[in-house]
């Protein structure tokens, strides 16, 4: 019974329930080559090492028994850890040779609040078994889980667990190896402590089931009157609720957990009374015919089953099964009250913290299916049992999840598994490739863009659910990664680790998907969102095998693709020719540009306009440049001046027709937030004309109309000491027939005087309308332009 701990790195990390991080990450240029001599694992990584352990015999309390471990290794791994948790009813007598005892503290159930951990780091060879013995005692009882694991370094594939269970009881006779009794069909219930207050998984709704899928009533009995009708007074209830713990001990209700009202029948097979399903706080209500039973009322106990129509937990193919002591011959008319009850084995509320969890996907999804176009709606199962770790995988062929026992503690690994099959369902059953090397996808590296849209709908789905963007995988990755707020340039928090761009790489995808029925506002390109409806129904209709088709199937659909849908893309660095609008005189604040940003802007009037650029600092240059088409392959002009100098390139539409620019900002040297802005003219100059420009204003134009010969100068004059102008004069007859100018092409200028101080040039040009820029350096006031 191995583990492979699911794992988004190479290196996997254990760390919720007292696991401990892996041992030192080493960068190896192999890696790939390495990987391939090992075992393909879950669809999260492969598997380079084998573990096995057992106890040579079952102690009892105050006993003693021997642990052998037995690790074997498909390569050569340095530093790897191996750990060696015992439970607190068990102590070391004989630790292993080398390793270092230490205890720490354990949320999980079996451990009784502590574990008393053997660790070494040691290097394991290829094809050679290293054996590890030790002995313990029994210093309580209960069932017991030692948990023997080895983690090795970052690429030398995921981690392995090997559990070993024993029952150690008072004597020999309640002592064994596994766990008494083993896992099977049914497993009691005990009452909840009276006062103790429950708290929902998540403030939706739960959804209306009805009893399509649950199982059907039948009796062997006979009828009490022979028309078969049944009195009012012959009616009987049942009543209560239902609950389960999470990993940190927090009580949750059990929704849509599936009632049975069961008569035990001696001389017959016992009869299956009323089926019903718990509420949203966990309680039922669950009536019944009362008058069959040959000797009285009926003899009645109930089983809570983690399956309904749409969804349910099983292990070895039956659902988990909880049943309840027996009430006999209960009257008729009554109702009988059994009272707030959860699972007796702490162990195995982990199939009702699934069972929850997909109680949420199921809220969270559109329709009364997984599939609203469905009329017969799918049930997809989830495999789960606390001692077998087959993996977490969803399997198509099966339309089953599959769940290692710790995983059934990570709401989001649970989900997203429940989103393939989801998809799945939604592409009746059509699979599609996603390429090679989605067996060891990561959510922050490119793959596939198959893979990136199958598993980055997966971590959506893990996370829109929940109304929380942050993906959560403590168990065995101790990892919490928020996909809202990943952008260009962001760094794993957990590792470090640089997170890759486009729409190959799953947590974009997902980010962007969340972006999109998100609407909330996040700087400063996600400025939009359409809710789950919109994203949902492109989904629906369409079986879309990348994100690039599922964008180019919304727009299809009638929904926005436009620059504002586009921006929330590029938040998440997927860039399907987003071009930044830029407003007349408003100036957009925008971070280091990772990669070169690009923006548009529209001309309107018949004037000269100006798109200009205002790097961070001094020590920064941004290179800007302007092209006359989106595809950005027809350059006109670009402004390339040296650091801290606001560039600009200007546009006489007094020689060209109106219409679309795109100006790119481009980072040279330096980092830090930036500021561009497209203005439009002042008008024609005229009189004495002020204008008044905040700090964040960038600069203004006006169109300077000579007349032949014409000699002038023109002045501008802040009216604050803080204030910092530059001034230029741009001639209508530079530049060609595009006559769209750079800072460098203008054939006047003053930038030397200072804050607080004036600017003038003097100019003779030729006849014609030419173009006058203020550049607001730095300060906020009004300046006056005057000529002379």
């Amino acid at each position: 019974m191995r583990s492979a701990l699911r794992t988004v790195l190479l290196v996997t990390a254990l760390a919720a329930a007292g696991l401990s991080q892996t041992g030192t990450a080493m960068a190896q240029p192999s890696a790939a080559g390495r990987l391939s001599k090992c075992a393909t694992g879950d669809d999260r990584g492969v598997r380079c090492v084998d573990v096995s352990a057992k106890l040579d015999r079952s102690p009892a309390a105050g006993e003693r028994a021997n642990l052998s471990v037995r690790i074997r290794s498909l390569v050569d791994i340095p530093n790897a850890r191996v750990e060696i948790d015992l439970p607190a009813a068990l102590k070391w007598t004989s630790a292993p040779e080398g390793y270092d005892v230490a205890r720490h503290a354990s949320a999980l159930p079996d451990t009784q609040g502590a574990v008393s951990r053997a660790e070494r780091v040691t290097a394991l060879t290829a094809g050679r078994t290293t054996k590890i013995g030790g002995a313990v005692e029994a210093v309580g009882t209960g069932d017991l889980t030692i948990r023997v694991r080895v983690l090795p370094p970052a690429g030398y594939g995921l981690g392995v667990e090997e559990p070993v269970l024993a029952t150690v009881g008072t004597d020999a006779a309640s002592s064994r190896l596994g766990l008494k009794g083993g896992p099977s069909a049914h497993h009691g219930s005990v009452a909840v402590k009276s006062g103790t207050k429950a708290t929902p998984l998540t403030e939706l709704p739960a959804p209306d089931l009805g009893t399509e899928g649950l199982a059907k009533p039948h009796t062997d009995d006979a009828t009490a009157s022979a028309d078969g009708t049944v009195t009012a007074a012959a009616i009987s209830c049942v009543k209560g609720s239902y609950f389960y713990n999470d990993a940190a001990g927090v009580r949750h209700p059990s929704v849509n957990l599936q009632v049975q009202v069961w008569d035990e029948d001696p001389a017959n097979s016992d009869d299956l009374l009323a089926v019903g399903l718990t509420d949203g706080s966990g309680a039922y209500h669950v009536c019944f015919d009362n008058s069959t039973d040959a000797r009285g009322g009926q003899d009645v106990y109930l089983n809570f089953v983690a399956q309904n129509g749409q969804w349910g937990v099983e292990w070895d193919d039956d659902p988990w099964t909880f049943d309840t002591d027996q009430h006999d011959n209960v009257g008729d008319g009554t109702t009988t009250d059994f009272g707030a009850l959860q699972p007796a084995d702490p162990r195995l509320h982990g199939s009702l913290r699934a069972y929850d969890d997909a109680n949420t996907g199921a809220a969270f999804t559109p329709g009364d299916c997984w599939d609203r176009l469905d009329h017969d709606c799918r049930r997809i199962d989830m495999n789960w049992d606390p001692d077998e770790n087959p993996g977490t995988f969803y399997r198509p062929g099966e339309n089953e999840v599959y769940l290692t026992a710790q995983d059934a503690d990570d709401r989001n690994v649970v989900v997203h598994e429940l989103g393939h099959a989801v998809m799945d369902d939604v592409y009746e059953d059509n699979t599609f490739d996603t390429g090679s090397g989605c067996a060891n996808h990561q959510i922050h590296v490119a793959v596939t863009a198959g893979c990136a849209w199958s598993e980055g709908f997966g971590d959506w789905f893990g996370v829109a659910a929940f109304g929380d963007p942050v993906y959560r995988d403590t168990v065995d990755q101790n990892q919490e990664l928020n996909l809202d707020t990943a952008t260009w340039g962001s760094t794993r928090g957990d590792s470090g680790a640089a997170w890759q761009n486009g729409d190959q790489v799953e947590g974009r995808v997902a980010g962007a998907l969340w972006d999109l029925i998100d609407t909330a506002d996040e700087q400063p390109w996600d400025l939009y969102g359409d809710g789950l409806d919109a994203a949902w129904n492109t989904f629906l209709n369409h079986r879309s095998t990348s994100f690039a088709e599922y964008w180019a199937a919304r727009g299809q659909d009638g929904r926005n693709v436009g620059a504002a849908a586009l921006g929330s893309l590029y938040q998440n660095t997927i860039d399907y020719g987003f071009r930044d609008p830029l407003a007349d005189h408003q100036s957009l604040l925008r971070p280091t540009p990772v990669v070169d940003h690009n923006y548009r802007f529209d001309t309107t009037k018949v004037f000269w306009s100006v798109v200009a650029l205002r790097p961070p600092s001094s020590t920064v240059d941004y290179d800007l440049r302007l092209f006359d088409d989106s595809g950005l392959g027809s350059l006109l002009n670009s402004s390339v001046l040296g650091p801290g100098v606001t560039d600009f390139v200007a546009v006489n539409s007094n020689r060209r027709a109106v219409g679309d620019y795109y100006p790119q900002v481009h980072a040279l040297t330096g980092t830090g937030d930036y500021r561009v802005e497209a203005d439009e003219t002042e008008g024609i100059f005229a009189g004495t004309p002020t204008i008044t420009m905040g700090a964040n204003r960038l600069a203004a134009v006006w169109d300077i109309c000579l007349s032949a010969g014409e000699r002038a100068t023109y002045t501008v004059t802040p009216s604050d000491s803080g204030q910092d102008a530059e001034l230029f004069v741009l001639s209508a007859d530079s530049g060609g027939s595009d006559n769209v100018l750079s800072r460098s092409g203008a054939v006047a200028s003053s930038d030397g005087h200072g804050a607080g101080d004036p600017e003038s040039v003097t100019v003779d040009l030729p006849e014609g309308c030419h173009g006058l820029v203020v550049v607001n350096k730095a300060g906020s006031g009004t300046y006056t332009v005057a000529k002379s």
